[in-house]
């Protein structure tokens, strides 16, 4: 049977065995002597130690330069001029536009958590206070609303994390480029940020702030290495991480450089047992460019990456001390793989998550399956923030996290080596080296789809309901019906196929699996299509359709409502279009299993 494991094989437990600790250790460290904000010196040096490693290994490498579009903060400043005077502490973000010299003056007003709801009570010309961290999706409200400022407070209390605010995933196009920031934001402490809602609730309060940014082109270093398979070597598995940081970053990424480091070690002693290629990518501008390096790869290496890549693996931020909660962050065809190579490696359980548009997720347009990203996560109490950003459910709703997360060093100056406990450093780089083997060993392609198709249609079917009439999307629905019917097909047809099967049937099912699960990702995770990226915000479950939710408040003789109603019929045939090609590669893939 060709089940998937759930014990390990000979290889897997000798490969398990060669993880050093000591060169983990030994990358750590000496990865954490340098600031590694991207495009400069620091990531430089970086860099070069990382290709130097990777050549010693005997790997095919690559260094790629370019522009990127980068920012990063320089200074702020938030005074109090009524009722109550004085200086609060505070920092600015990634691509936060630079106020006027001497800044911008206003009346503050309470937002909560700024949601959209709370954006939509009147904030033109206002300074807007909001609970919680820096995000994308509240700047991005808060430029469309008119707000004149944001105030963010942290809420994990004396710290403020660096974060980048910018909605634009990757270099902006005509498109997008009106999306960037434009109006200032600061982050403060969570006990100033009460100090400031308690002088809001008890009358007017007036505050002037003013940002410094960096907001330039500089060129920045893309390293990929390469180790070939030996049956199918066009085809490859993507283990990748960003090499820039905030500060000497230890944890994020260098850690995670150090397990990509040593799982490119290690495989590159049994590279004869490899089925299918390993690249390993380490990605520049990562939060000072919003994904810039990694976006920078798509858009070059498009038909690559769509023709041949079989998985995504992410590595962020491993070793961290008091690390003992495992998630993995996958796609519903890949969920299964992903728990199992955590508990196979480690023997923890660990919570399945649905993938976030986070963490250089740049391929989703591909049509690339993907795994995990912050796998390994701290007790609440030691967290900064509660997991990754912008998840979303399968059934399309916020996700509503367990304890744990990013320790509170994270994106702040105390990222330091001595938050890292060795320890957890070689347990993340067992699931992480056992994942990337059996996704390059695997004959056939190691996921099941059933799940994937179901989701969709349970997402169409909340869809329809939504809609109350207003839309027909009963084509879509039957459609992903008969979808799901045929991944269910391809999945018992898998598990009954045999362990080693001929290597020329198995690199055809395995293209046929993969045109398949090409249009379920895309009509899963995107909305802009195969060659665009969506925004740097959460994003539902088939989110070409999830604005149908607006239509049924609408007044039905409203352009909106009308304009809306015609843009959701057009997106509702691009998805029955995906589908049908879906079914279509669901057909063949179901053949070729069926025939000796």
């Amino acid at each position: 049977m060709a089940e998937l494991r759930t014990e390990l094989d000979d290889l897997e437990r000798t490969l398990l065995t060669e993880i050093s600790r000591d060169e983990l250790w030994r990358h750590a460290t000496t990865l954490a002597q340098w600031e590694k904000i991207s495009g400069t010196e620091g990531e430089r040096r970086a860099v070069d130690y990382l290709h130097s490693q990777l050549d010693r290994f005997g790997f095919e490498t690559t260094l790629y330069e370019f522009e990127s579009l980068l920012g990063w903060p320089e200074q702020a400043q938030l005074d109090l001029l009524e009722p109550d005077t004085g200086r609060v502490d505070a920092i600015t973000h990634s691509f936060v536009p630079s106020t006027p010299e001497a800044g911008i003056e206003g009346e503050v007003i309470d937002l909560g958590s700024g949601e959209e709801a709370d954006f939509a009570r009147g904030v033109r010309g206002k300074v807007c206070l909001i609970e919680g961290i820096a995000s994308p999706l509240r700047v991005l409200r808060g430029s469309q609303a008119g707000a004149a400022a944001l105030i963010f407070a942290n809420q994990d209390g004396p710290r403020i994390h660096e974060m980048c605010v910018s909605p634009v995933w990757g270099t902006p196009t005509t498109r997008t480029a009106a999306l960037l920031p434009n109006l200032p934001a600061v982050s403060i402490r969570q006990a100033d940020g009460e100090r400031l809602r308690s002088l809001v609730a008890r009358g007017r309060l007036r505050v002037r702030l003013t940002t410094r940014t960096f907001w330039g082109w500089r060129i920045t270093p893309l390293l990929v290495g390469e180790l070939k398979g030996q049956v199918d070597p066009e085809q490859f598995v993507l283990f990748s991480g960003h090499h820039c940081s905030w500060y000497v970053g230890a944890m994020d990424n260098g850690t995670a450089n150090a397990t990509m480091l040593e799982v490119a070690r290690v495989l590159a002693g049994h590279r004869d047992r490899l089925h299918r290629s390993v690249r390993i990518a380490f990605w520049p501008g990562h939060t000072q460019g919003r994904y810039s390096g990694s976006t920078w790869y798509f858009d070059h290496f498009w038909e690559d990456l769509h023709d041949n890549c079989v998985l995504h693996i992410n590595a962020d931020s491993t070793g961290a001390r008091g690390a003992s909660i495992y998630r993995a962050l996958s796609m519903a065809e890949t969920r299964e793989f992903a728990v199992t190579a955590i508990r196979d490696a480690i023997g923890a359980e660990a919570e399945p998550e649905r993938q976030s548009r986070a963490g250089d997720q740049s391929f989703w347009g591909c049509g690339v399956p993907s795994i995990y990203m912050d796998l390994s996560q701290v007790p609440p109490e030691m967290a900064a923030r509660q997991g990754s950003s912008g998840l979303f459910t399968a059934a399309g709703e916020p996700e509503r996290r367990q304890p744990g997360g990013l320790p509170w060093w994270w994106h702040t100056a105390d990222d330091t080596i001595d938050k890292i406990d060795p320890e957890v450093l070689e347990r993340d780089t067992r699931v992480y080296l056992l994942a990337t083997l059996r996704a390059a060993t695997a004959p056939v392609l190691p996921f099941r789809y059933q799940g994937a198709a179901r989701e969709i249609r349970e997402t169409l079917e909340r869809y329809r309901e939504a809609a109350a009439g207003r839309l027909d999307l009963e084509p879509a629905v039957a459609r992903a019906a008969r979808v799901e019917r045929r991944a269910a097909e391809v999945d018992r047809l898998l598990d009954g196929l045999s362990p080693e099967p001929d290597p020329g049937r198995a690199a055809a099912i395995n293209r046929a699996l993969q045109e398949m699960d090409r249009e379920l990702v895309l009509v899963n995770f995107t909305a802009q299509g195969p060659f665009d990226q969506d925004l740097a915000i959460p994003v539902p479950p088939v989110p070409l359709l999830e604005p149908v939710r607006r239509l049924a408040g609408l007044d039905p003789a409203s352009d909106e409502a009308r304009f809306l109603a015609t843009e959701l019929l057009r997106n509702r045939n691009k998805v029955v279009y995906h589908l049908r090609l879906a079914e279509r590669a669901g057909e063949r893939a179901a053949h070729l299993l069926e025939s000796p």
